[in-house]
């Protein structure tokens, strides 16, 4: 408790302060990282070591339950799992196949982990929906205070694709948003499109076109399907899913800290399952270098070259498009400088 106090106290920015003791009573524990809002992270807002580390030296530790997952979320809030189990039924029998071409591109979009978990209560063909699943969980969250909307409104991200999103032009200014040509496309979506092409001038503007056109496919489907039945949010959806990684083929989670953490080809922690640390595990998060105090730790959420080490821009407009992360064949890297944005509460209530 001495310790906790301890660091709540160097803690200046009010945000990160009560997110820190909100992993405390939610028992992540933080021997080794905080989350800081400062000039010094590459996004604005990272995590960063509080004490010189070791390779091999768990910084933090986060129990399976504090995870968002498909069956967290459905043991937290039963009756919305019951109507999510009825709308994945009715939507895999309803399904059409482009919307599920388009389901196994997005599915293989995620952070990317080693298989380390295993969940068994999120149900047959769960992970087809994961991204409205989770989206859903956390509306609920939000809605009803449990202890997850703390760290749910806090989620955040300023990018051409969360800001074409939050805008919402899309579905009503040109229904035809997967054409590239300025004659047929929305200026919205044309606008996204060029200001992701500023950022990485390398990627040809039909790729980003086609990427973004995808993105707003997904999103656009999850609305004709879950709006008027359960709560929706465009803009919770598109946040969620550029914070989940998966853990397995069939388990998707959100996990807090783990989703703090910024984006580096040259990572510096890695993540790792403990099976048998009580009822369903636990998350570590281990230095996999020896790391100097103060120092920003980074994750590598996808890679971005092909079989012969070189540059693949296919791999690079993805991780342009998902996470507003440009990068060049030079090898350099760096995310869109992260802005304060509206909470998740008050973009779900605009979109509910």
């Amino acid at each position: 408790m001495k310790a906790a106090l301890l660091l709540f106290a160097s803690i200046t920015n009010p945000k990160d302060a009560a997110f820190h003791e909100w992993c405390t009573t939610i028992g992540i524990t933080c021997t080794g990282a905080q989350v800081r809002t400062t000039p010094q992270s590459v996004a604005g807002r990272g995590v960063f070591s509080t004490k010189d580390l070791v390779a091999g030296e768990e910084l933090i530790k986060i129990p399976y339950h504090a995870a968002l997952t498909q069956g967290n979320g459905a043991m937290n809030f039963p009756s919305l799992g019951k109507e999510l189990l009825h709308l994945r039924e009715q939507n895999s029998q309803q399904q059409q196949p482009s919307g599920s071409a388009l389901r196994r591109i997005w599915n293989r979009i995620r952070r990317k982990q080693p298989p380390i978990a295993k969940e068994t209560n999120a149900g047959e063909n769960a992970q087809e929906y994961w991204k409205e699943e989770l989206t859903s969980y956390a509306l609920e969250a939000i809605e009803q205070d449990h202890p997850w909307s703390t760290w749910i409104e806090q989620w955040q991200r300023n990018d051409p694709m969360q800001t074409l999103v939050d805008q919402g032009t899309w579905t009503h200014d040109n229904p035809v948003y997967t054409n590239i040509y300025p004659n047929g496309i929305a200026e919205s979506i044309l606008t996204a499109v060029n200001d992701f092409q500023e950022m990485a001038p390398d990627i040809p503007d039909y790729k980003i076109g086609a990427a973004v056109g995808i993105r707003l496919e997904l999103v656009d489907d999850y609305l004709f399907q879950y709006s008027n039945k359960v709560p929706t949010s465009a803009s919770l959806f598109s946040l969620a899913v550029s914070r989940a990684v998966g853990l397995t083929e069939r388990v998707t989670a959100i996990i807090p800290m783990h989703d703090m953490i910024n984006h580096s080809a040259q990572s510096n922690v890695e993540m790792a399952y403990n099976e048998k640390d009580g009822v369903f595990g636990s998350f570590s998060l281990i230095a996999s270098v020896d790391i100097p105090k103060d120092t920003e730790l980074f994750l590598r959420y996808t890679d971005v070259t092909d079989d012969e080490g070189k540059w693949d821009d296919d791999k690079a407009t993805w991780l342009l498009t998902q996470w507003g992360i440009p990068s060049s064949p030079t090898g350099n890297t760096a995310p869109v400088e992260e802005e304060h944005t509206a909470s998740s509460r008050e973009k779900s209530v605009v979109d509910a």
